[in-house]
């Protein structure tokens, strides 16, 4: 008599080499007490229709001992995820029973990428994210030996500069958003949304032929074998930034979701007019002036609180089909304060000692904002084939006051500075994969990637006064008395 099909439910998972975390192909998966089994396909991977409730099932290969996994717990209509390492067997085959939910090998597989590469290697995997504080792929990636992030967003891998370091996501090249710069922030990449974070350190004849220093490869999640929903909320504080005293700039509108109003933009008539000419009436300068935002000065307020908020839902089956998917968004705000800061320009002095001569000091507000999101979908075709469709957005912005006084030399006078800036940038990645397995010994890999990274710096505004004969300070009155400047930046790989 057969067993009812809401009585039963899937196991879904992978075969692997314990020695090299490689997916094993051809393995019987049988389930024990039953003639019910499959053989494993592509990378590793199975899927297998059992009855509801508690199995075990059998798994073997030439050449390697076969493993008995036991207490799988399949629920009525769901699934289970239950992968397995096969050790090589030397001699002759022995049967090893192990009592286990599953061996999922996150952790350990990672390492054994380490253990097992022909080059030098460091992974760290979502496990590890998830109990970590990181908000990001920076942060997680300042976990690695040798690795260090400059201004919490560029990597440098044993001390060499950015411009030395890729950046890859799902294994495709990432542009850059930044316009004098070769790598991609990081920081771009909410952790929620990531499966794992390599760096690879030496040089490997697979590598992109501008490889020297580094390259970082992001992989973004996989689906769930069964049905699952997360959501997640943090909030934080430091005690150096929230509710201290800080310089905090002006808002236009849309600040809190990475979106710059419309009248940050560089105004219309600015932006038609040509100076090349030589011909601009002095009423065309004055349309010009009263056209832009008359911002140039920060508020005073406090640091605030910083927060995250994280939500995403995935499963096995779409409309009945074996089609995994994971759908997942997340937004993060964060403040932060740089109090006391000092800089100089120095000259050399008497007996190699170092002079200054131009000195300030000065704070810095700023105002982080990110979220993002991803769509992934995934299915097999046949036994031996696996399409993957990766899509993954993200938006961040920082907006950032700064004020400083101090000495400079060229003026020979002292000078009070506040910038005000708003960054906004955008990264954009669609990435369709496959994999065929062709026998026993040819795997086949390709992929495609399509990437459109922007930038946009509108509205930042330079102001500089100097100290006047009568001791007030008045308007530097030169080009860099007063500027205001428009950048934008947009790049499709």
């Amino acid at each position: 008599m057969s067993t009812p099909a809401a009585a039963r439910g899937r196991l879904v998972g992978r075969v692997l080499d314990a020695t090299s975390g490689e997916g094993l192909t051809n393995a019987q998966i049988q389930v024990v007490g039953t003639t019910t089994g499959v053989l494993s396909g592509i990378d590793g991977r199975f899927t297998v229709t059992v009855p509801a409730g508690t199995v075990s099932i059998l798994v073997r290969r030439i050449g390697y001992a076969s493993k008995t996994v036991t207490g799988l717990v399949v629920p009525a209509g769901g699934a289970v995820e239950a992968s397995v390492a096969l050790s090589a067997a030397t001699v002759q085959l022995q049967t090893q029973t192990v009592t286990a939910s599953a061996e999922r090998g996150t952790v350990s597989s990672a390492l054994a990428q380490q253990k097992n590469a022909t080059n030098v290697v460091n992974a760290i995997t979502s496990e590890q994210i998830t109990r970590s504080p990181d908000a990001d792929a920076a942060a997680a990636v300042q976990r690695v030996s040798g690795v260090t992030v400059q201004d919490g967003k560029f990597v440098q891998v044993r001390g060499l500069g950015e411009r030395y370091t890729t950046a890859s996501l799902n294994g495709a090249r990432l542009p850059s958003p930044e316009p004098e710069r070769k790598v991609v922030p990081l920081d771009l990449f909410p952790s929620g949304l990531l499966q794992s974070v390599t760096t690879l350190k030496t040089f490997t004849p697979d590598q992109p032929g501008d490889f020297s220093g580094g390259q970082v490869d992001i992989r973004t999640r996989e689906f769930p074998a069964r049905r699952q929903v997360t959501y997640s909320w943090s909030f934080g504080g430091n005690d150096g930034v929230t509710g201290a005293t800080l310089p905090v700039a002006p808002r236009a509108g849309g600040e809190r979701l990475a979106v710059t109003a419309a009248d940050r933009e560089i105004p219309r008539v600015l932006d038609r007019t040509n100076f090349l000419t030589g011909s601009v009436p002095q009423s065309r300068f004055n349309e010009i002036t009263r056209a832009q935002r008359n911002v140039w000065t920060p508020t005073i307020g406090r640091g605030l609180p910083s927060s995250s908020l994280a939500a995403s839902v995935g499963g096995g089956t779409i409309f009945g089909r074996q089609i995994g998917y994971l759908l997942s968004g997340s937004y993060g705000f964060s403040a932060e304060a740089r109090l006391n800061e000092a800089n100089a320009v120095g000259n050399q002095g008497a007996a190699n000692t170092v002079v200054p001569l131009t000195a300030v000091r000065g704070q810095t507000g700023r105002e982080s904002v990110q979220w993002g999101g991803l769509a992934n979908f995934s299915t097999m075709l046949g036994r031996n084939t696996r399409v993957q469709l990766n899509n993954t957005f993200t938006r961040s912005a920082d907006n950032e006051a700064r004020t400083d006084r101090g000495f400079d030399e060229n003026l020979s006078d002292t000078i009070a500075r506040t910038t005000l800036r708003f960054v906004e940038r955008q990264l954009l990645s669609t990435n369709l994969q496959g994999e065929h397995q062709f026998g026993a010994n040819n795997r086949t890999e390709w992929s495609g990637t399509f990437a459109a990274t922007s930038r946009r710096e509108p509205d930042r505004s330079d102001v500089v006064y100097v100290r006047g004969a009568d001791g007030t300070f008045q308007l530097l009155n030169s080009l860099d008395g007063a500027r205001r400047l428009f950048f934008g930046l947009q790049e499709q790989n």
